[in-house]
């Protein structure tokens, strides 16, 4: 990047942030309003199910991808291992879940209500692998834009098949959504090969020592993935087994509307990629100085969604989801904790701490897996929220620790903005950045 080039890709990243707010809004209003919270909480869970599967094959494939390319290493060598460790193995895996959960299938509520749907995870498995992948190729390579563009079109694209569905098939508004959510993951990878395959020669590859070199990396960071995974939708899994489809919609709901402020750590972290995986000299200033701006504007975020998060729902999704509100505020506290995570996670694995960062989130989704048992039973989707943000907060402090440890950074120097940090942002941004 030159001249201004951070401060051009912090503004893109933002702007496309923002549209696909209001296209991801736009989505959900219409699956809440024609679904309905029980036939909403099936679709979430259909949704949940592909990343939890991939994260359990080859959680740690993506992590090293990034890696990797942001090392400038051949994306076709890259490509066939996302194919080969991704996709193939995700499908087996997910053969196999499909099995267990048919013969499970008069205990668990939940496999009876999707019937014969469940059996389109055997597409779903392996076009989400290859997605989650060739963004991770896209972004920690430097193309930015292109990364952008994919994210955008990412959310428009479900949303406009949808609707075109829902027009012909109007008594079947499940099925088209499930139809739509899968025709989106098959053209944006059709797009992103075509994408990568225009930037960088994709031939694949076969490649003994950069197999194993990956693979070993891929290795020290599978726990980091997985568990992050369950920590990020094992509560969807608890809360459709206890308490059904109904409260799990009620749940989603709240979740998609704090996920809306994931805006905010998304558009830092998104031009810092590359940098952070590769520790540039600026490093030491810059991820200081990104952590207390997503901290400080989360935090804003945060206490803006608790005073309107009541009036929101209602509006948006309709009076059936008010009950989500008390698990939205619950969930607002563990956002604070996904704003440093979304960052120390990247500089940790860009100083090469996978297996720190793997031990961290382990302790991170056990407490997540205990707290849930304990208080979903007793409060709900309430109790499911203050899990989540009890959670993210104890590895964010983990996550804090270890690298102020590495970095001789004092933790002050990462929560809250300063009037002085101003000008020294203006200087780093007028900078040409390596």
């Amino acid at each position: 990047m030159k001249g201004k080039g951070y401060l051009r890709h912090l503004v893109l990243s933002l702007g496309t942030n923002l549209a696909m707010l209001v296209l991801r809004l736009a989505r959900n209003i219409l699956l809440a309003r024609i679904l309905g919270p029980s036939e909403r909480g099936l679709f979430a869970l259909l949704n949940t199910l592909p990343d939890l599967i991939a994260a359990l094959g080859c959680g740690g494939l993506n992590t090293a991808l990034g890696y990797q390319a942001a090392k400038q290493r051949s994306m076709g060598l890259l490509l066939t291992q996302a194919l080969l460790f991704g996709c193939l193995l995700a499908t087996l895996l997910t053969l196999l879940c499909i099995v267990l959960a048919q013969a499970l299938g008069d205990r668990l509520e939940a496999t009876e209500q999707l019937g014969l749907l469940v059996w389109l995870l055997l597409l779903a498995v392996p076009l989400s692998v290859l997605k989650t992948a060739l963004l991770t190729l896209h972004n920690a390579s430097g193309a930015t834009g292109t990364y952008n563009a994919l994210r955008l079109l990412e959310s428009l694209m479900p949303l406009l098949l949808f609707g075109g569905l829902l027009w012909w098939w109007r008594d079947a508004a499940l099925e088209a959504a499930v139809l739509s959510w899968l025709g989106g993951l098959g053209l944006f990878v059709a797009l992103g090969l075509y994408w990568l395959g225009r930037a960088h020669p994709i031939g694949l590859r076969w490649d003994r020592s950069g197999q194993r070199e990956l693979l070993a990396y891929s290795a020290k960071s599978h726990p980091d993935v997985l568990f992050r995974q369950t920590m990020q939708r094992g509560d969807f899994l608890l809360i459709g087994a206890l308490l059904g489809s109904a409260p799990l919609g009620l749940y989603a709901m709240a979740t998609a509307a704090a996920e809306l402020l994931f805006i905010v750590p998304e558009a830092v972290t998104t031009p810092l990629m590359k940098r952070l995986l590769r520790q540039e000299t600026e490093m030491g200033r810059l991820t200081p100085l990104a952590l207390r701006l997503t901290c400080t504007s989360m935090l804003l975020a945060c206490l803006g969604m608790a005073l309107v998060g009541e009036w929101l729902i209602v509006t948006l999704f309709g009076s059936a989801y008010q009950p989500a509100y008390p698990a939205l505020l619950g969930l607002l506290p563990g956002l604070l904790g996904v704003s440093h995570v979304s960052i120390l996670r990247l500089d940790l694995l860009g100083k090469n701490r996978p297996g720190a960062v793997s031990w961290i989130m382990g302790i991170g989704a056990a407490l997540n897996l205990a707290l849930n048992l304990l208080l979903i039973p007793a409060l709900g989707i309430l109790g499911a929220a203050l899990a989540s943000s009890v959670a993210y907060l104890a590895v964010a402090v983990m996550m804090l620790a270890l690298y102020c440890r590495l970095s001789g950074v004092s933790p002050w120097r990462t929560l809250i903005v300063l009037p002085s940090d101003f000008a020294p942002l203006r200087r780093m941004l007028q900078r040409s950045p390596a």
